[in-house]
């Protein structure tokens, strides 16, 4: 019976010895994934390089572009992403020099694809946008990626009075002719002279999922732009939301009508400054010939 016990014992003891083995060749061949270096605390190793201040002005190549390897530290800390090791989205990545299995498409992932990994629902709705279809298809780098919107170690918190505020600009990168139209507007007007609760880009087209006006999920599908607008505007019926928005006044292609009243509005002004300035040199004229401007006119 006793023999028996041992043997059991025995081959228990085998078993756990077995499963701790294969646990432990699992953690180790497993991928470093955002998840499992969220409780690192090995930040120090990294920024032992790339925070130093002679590191401000070095910069390598990826792609044909120029990409610092300076990080604030400070910023860093205080960003949304502080509390998170450097690992979470440079998966991969050991302290000291990098080698080639390290960096290989290590922008794409850190700029991209490790987002997914904390953010998986936010990066869904970013997958079947505009900007994601481009980047999941053929953009050649042309569409924006996470970071490109939100940087990469100042990540501002999205809900912030600072985010907001800079919406307006980073969307210009991309469409710059967009924001001048939007500029000539009201909301773009009211934005510019402080008002904080004013209408920006993302009121309007979303900020994960945006998508084009052909589409009938978009905010500015015709099917939507009502409820779109009354967001702000209670009340709002479909006269309100056919307002004609982003229209380039000077350029016939954006919209005849509002080109040719354009046209006439500045042909008008031209008409009446030229017959003022006529009347008044003829009359300034007649007044000299007829000596109005003389001292002695009245001697």
């Amino acid at each position: 019976m006793t023999r028996r016990r041992a043997a059991a014992l025995a081959a228990l003891l085998t078993v756990a010895a077995l499963l701790g083995l294969a646990a432990a060749a699992g953690a180790a061949t497993a991928p470093v994934t955002a998840q499992s270096a969220l409780g690192v605390t090995g930040n120090d190793a990294c920024f032992h390089c790339h925070g130093q201040q002679d590191m401000q002005n070095r910069t390598i190549d990826v792609g044909g572009e120029q990409q610092d390897i300076f990080v604030d530290r400070a910023l860093y800390d205080a960003s949304r992403h502080g509390g998170l090791a450097c690992t979470s989205c440079h998966i991969g990545f050991k302290p000291g020099l990098h080698g080639a299995d390290e960096t290989q498409a290590w922008l794409i992932t850190a700029k991209l694809t490790a987002c997914d990994n904390c953010h998986a629902d936010v990066f869904a709705m970013y997958r079947g946008s505009f900007h994601g279809n481009l980047v999941f298809g053929e953009s050649s780098g042309k569409a924006p990626v996470c970071a490109d919107c939100h940087v990469a170690h100042n990540i501002t918190p999205p809900g912030s009075a600072a985010f907001r505020a800079s919406i307006d600009s980073l969307c210009a990168r991309c469409h710059p002719d967009q924001l001048k139209t939007y500029l000539d507007s009201y909301h773009g007007k009211a934005f510019f002279l402080g008002d904080a609760k004013t209408a920006v880009c993302t009121d309007c087209h979303g900020g994960h999922k945006i998508l084009p006006p052909s589409n009938p999920e978009s905010m500015v599908s015709k099917h939507n732009l009502v409820a779109t607008c009354a967001q702000c505007h209670p009340g709002a019926n479909e006269n309100f939301a056919g307002f004609m928005v982003h229209v380039d006044p000077q350029s016939p292609r954006s919209s005849f009508a509002v080109w040719t009243f354009y046209a006439l509005y500045i042909m008008l002004i031209a008409v009446v400054f030229t017959f003022g300035f006529v009347h008044t040199a003829l009359y300034i004229y007649r007044g000299i010939k007829d000596g109005l401007y003389r001292r002695n006119r009245h001697g």
